[in-house]
């Protein structure tokens, strides 16, 4: 990680990434300069590491997967700038300001004035969604109402909120019926839930225990009603900032499910005959700054995890499969899906109906005294 941080550092970089974080238009010609750059100054650094006991193979490796990152790093920088100026569906930077706002208004002890440095691009951002004509109405209604509630709570005659508030007055406001999308007491989150009554931890560690990697299912349909409604619980994942910044790409037809398959490794004897998978890929547009670039990953996980939960507690069966960091890999599921440069694919998914007699291996699991470390200090 030092080595990546210390190509960002050089003069030249550091220029052009500054230049995309100001939402500078930059062409794929300097792109592509800047990409040989970096990757030239990967080979010099990695010449000056301790080379003893790698070989040539391991080091142009490092090199590849380092020079691959920081191309779809680069290119999710550059798809973030662009996203400031043309909202569609959805808008990752507004999300993040949103939820910044969020934390705002449920702190114990308010301020009359926060979010000032943000909220004049929050209310431009929003205005930009309003009149799309494919803006999401989840998102919507969410940036409407914890905007309203902010408006509400702070000094609108300070400062920079003063001409953020007037510009939030000439919105044309959409329609938002229900319920506030807006912080709520923890005492309503029954009510959120739709539930008088959390589950009991019982029954929730025996779905835990319940959900094993399985690969053997019937050759019939996936319903998708259920993988969309195990889809809704994946999505009640923590996510920083709610970004979301992830996809789930389903692959029923077996042409689809065995190219995709045929790509990781470690599916030998059960991949091509998946009756679906999924691909979850990680989208660094949703990141104007390298440091978050490995968010998708830990987004993409909390999420996959619910959503396995969620196939199991239906009665279908699930098997993560690991995407090994090959770049011609990637390349090549990028072309399967249509995907772009700053789309990383992160993990793929089996799924489908278990067969009676399928086997399930025991894998047995570390104990809590092993994994389970005290960090206090004396």
């Amino acid at each position: 990680m030092r080595v990546f941080q210390g190509i960002l550092a050089a003069g030249d970089c550091v220029v052009t990434l500054s230049r995309v974080r100001q939402g500078a238009t930059v062409s794929t010609k300097s792109f592509q300069i800047m990409f040989r750059s970096l990757r030239t100054r990967l080979r010099r650094t990695l010449l000056d590491l301790p080379r003893e006991g790698f070989t040539d193979k391991q080091l142009a490796s490092v090199e590849g997967v380092q020079a691959a990152e920081m191309g779809a790093t680069l290119a999710g920088m550059a798809a973030f700038a662009r996203a400031k100026t043309a909202v569609g569906r959805s808008s990752s930077l507004l999300r993040r300001n949103i939820h910044r706002l969020e934390k705002g208004l449920l702190m114990p002890q308010r301020r009359s004035v926060f979010g000032e440095k943000f909220i004049g691009e929050t209310v431009a951002l929003y205005t930009r969604l309003v009149a799309s004509d494919r803006a999401s109405a989840g998102e919507t209604k969410w940036a409407h109402d914890v905007l309203s509630r902010y408006f509400d709570a702070v000094d609108v005659s300070v400062g920079q909120i003063a001409p953020a508030w007037e510009a939030w007055q000439q919105v044309a406001h959409p329609a938002t019926p229900g319920a506030d999308a807006a912080p709520y007491p923890l005492g309503e989150i029954g009510a959120y839930a739709g539930a008088e009554a959390l589950p009991g931890f019982e029954a929730f560690e025996t779905l835990c225990r319940t959900r094993r990697s399985q690969r053997w299912f019937k050759q019939e349909q996936v319903p998708e009603d259920r993988v969309e409604a195990a889809m809704r619980a994946a999505l009640q994942a923590p996510s920083a900032c709610n970004r979301q910044p992830f996809s789930f790409h389903l692959a029923t037809s077996p042409r689809m499910v065995k190219a995709i398959t045929d790509l990781p490794l470690g599916t030998a004897g059960f991949g091509g005959d998946l009756p679906a998978v999924i691909a979850v890929v990680g989208d660094l547009s949703a990141f104007a700054e390298p440091r978050d670039r490995h968010l998708i990953y830990v987004d993409s996980a909390l999420a996959s995890m619910q959503f396995m939960l969620g196939l199991t507690a239906q009665g279908l069966g699930s098997v993560p499969i690991n995407w090994p960091d090959i770049p011609e890999n990637h390349e090549a599921l990028r072309g399967l899906l249509g995907l772009e440069a700053h789309h990383v694919p992160v993990m793929l998914i089996g799924l489908g109906v278990p067969r009676e007699d399928c086997m399930i291996a025991y894998s047995a699991k570390k104990s809590v005294s092993e994994v389970l470390i005290r960090a206090e200090k004396d």
